[in-house]
């Protein structure tokens, strides 16, 4: 039996997402130069399934260490050193429409392409000015944490990764609060301090990109010494502007607001499911619409951050 104008019309709409798929995903997390980073680094990671996302956590040094002498015993004391983040899972869905007055009047195969990858094209930049609005911003209900979650403006409350903030001290990021402060006089001092606290002299726990507002970033590059600004090959060649601090990459998210986050990447990552990465759905009937038709593009994923104290933020900046 051959198929109906809507059964065929389904089968090329998911083949051609399902060979889309590939390109799309690497759009959206190419699209944005945070993404772009965290992706190039390797920090999208797959998790498959289960209830929430696990993030082992070392708060605690091995105290079994000490100096010796001829005939001395050593410390064989066992200690608790691990503890685990849980994260739950986000689910981020882009509804495709299908009306079928739209199929039968383009049933022309060329028509039908054009309306196809229209729609494919929107999704995709829907979908990557969704993810780079939630990194910037707080997750609430059940949308994707963002960097005012995990690198917090006040990081003594509040619960991140199922861990109470005011009773750990360990899981807190550094801040530094610019209210009543010019960063004309005093942003590259503080820029310099927060540094210092994040990476506390240890190279493992050094930022590797700092992220701000266009402003801030405007404001620094008009102001600044000509050799701070050198910018990250990596970034350039693909055509994101940068600069640097320090030798640290510096960018810009027009999501973001009088804020400069320094951030330790390896220590962040977006977990997803491969399962439900960009996937599709099957097309279902609209109830009560004759021939009209939806699908949906899903992520399961969430950001999550695994080490918080060498994570910064300087909040309140006035570049005016």
């Amino acid at each position: 039996m051959p198929l109906t104008l809507t059964e065929a019309l389904d089968n090329l709409y998911t083949t051609t997402w399902q060979q889309m798929k590939d390109t799309v995903r690497d759009n959206v997390f190419d699209a944005m130069p945070f993404w772009f980073w965290l992706k190039d680094k390797g920090k999208l990671r797959e998790v498959s399934g289960g209830r929430f996302i696990s993030e082992p956590l070392q708060y605690d040094k091995n105290d079994n260490i000490s100096w010796i002498g001829k005939g001395d015993a050593v410390s064989l004391n066992d200690f608790e050193f691990l503890t685990i983040a849980k994260y739950d899972w986000k689910y981020l869905v882009a509804s495709i429409v299908r009306f079928g007055v739209d199929d039968q009047q383009n049933r022309g195969k060329s028509q039908i392409i054009s309306l196809m990858n229209a729609k494919f094209e929107n999704t995709r930049n829907a979908l990557i000015n969704e993810l780079e609005t939630r990194l910037a911003g707080t997750g609430t209900g059940k949308q994707m944490s963002g960097l005012q979650d995990l690198v917090a403006d006040d990081p003594t409350t509040g619960t991140v990764g199922g861990i109470d903030s005011s009773a750990y001290s360990w899981w807190r990021n550094q801040t530094i609060n610019m209210t009543g402060k010019s960063f004309a006089t005093f942003g590259i001092s503080n820029m310099r301090t927060m540094l210092n606290n994040t990476m506390n002299n240890l190279k493992m726990d050094s930022p590797d990109i700092i992220l701000t507002s266009q402003s801030v970033y405007e404001y620094y590059e008009d102001n600044v010494l000509t050799h701070y600004r050198v910018m990250n090959t990596k970034l350039a060649d693909v055509g994101f502007q940068n600069q640097t601090f320090k030798g640290i990459p510096m960018i810009w998210s027009p999501s973001i607001t009088n804020r400069m986050y320094f951030l330790n990447t390896n220590f962040l990552t977006f977990v997803y499911d491969p399962m439900l990465n960009f996937d599709m759905t099957e097309w279902k009937p609209i109830p009560d619409q004759v021939n009209d038709r939806a699908a949906q593009i899903i992520l399961a994923g969430e950001l999550v951050v695994s080490r918080r104290r060498c994570q910064g933020v300087i909040y309140n900046i006035d570049t005016a």
